[in-house]
């Protein structure tokens, strides 16, 4: 058990366990644009944040994590993969399920969402669904 109460799973490159939280971020007040982040927790201190953007207009848009500013970053062409790391000397905040991240323009929300652990893969679903069935005809 890693010790914490959210969604774990082994990194590729190493052996200890690494907390993953993900949230599709949607448009809102109007806007279409969507994207995602992924904020990544290894035991060992290391993070790592991963957003990307499309249909956004403009050259710049700000990151905001629980209202509070966290970096401005650079558009081209509406669209945008930005990668922060601790092993890179970025600075990261300490994120929890639930910790609200919003993509802003001139102020103005334009993309949201609240980080969580991913859900499962539809396959992993469907097995879980075929269990149960099976589980009720032999109980």
């Amino acid at each position: 058990m890693s010790g914490f109460p959210f969604h774990t799973r082994r990194a590729r490159h190493t052996r200890r366990a690494r907390v993953s939280l993900n949230s599709k971020l949607q448009g809102v007040n109007g806007f279409t644009g969507y994207g995602n982040v992924a904020f990544l927790f290894w035991r060992s201190g290391a993070k790592k944040i991963d957003i990307s953007l499309r249909g956004i207009a403009g050259r710049t848009a700000d990151v905001f994590i629980d209202d509070a500013h966290y970096q401005a970053i650079p558009l081209e062409n509406g669209v945008v993969r930005f990668t922060v790391k601790t092993s890179s000397g970025d600075i990261i905040p300490d994120l929890a399920p639930g910790a609200r991240v919003e993509i802003r323009q001139n102020d103005e929300t334009i993309l949201g969402g609240t980080l969580g652990p991913k859900p499962p893969n539809r396959l992993f679903q469907l097995l879980l669904k075929i269990i149960d069935h099976l589980q009720s005809k032999i109980g």
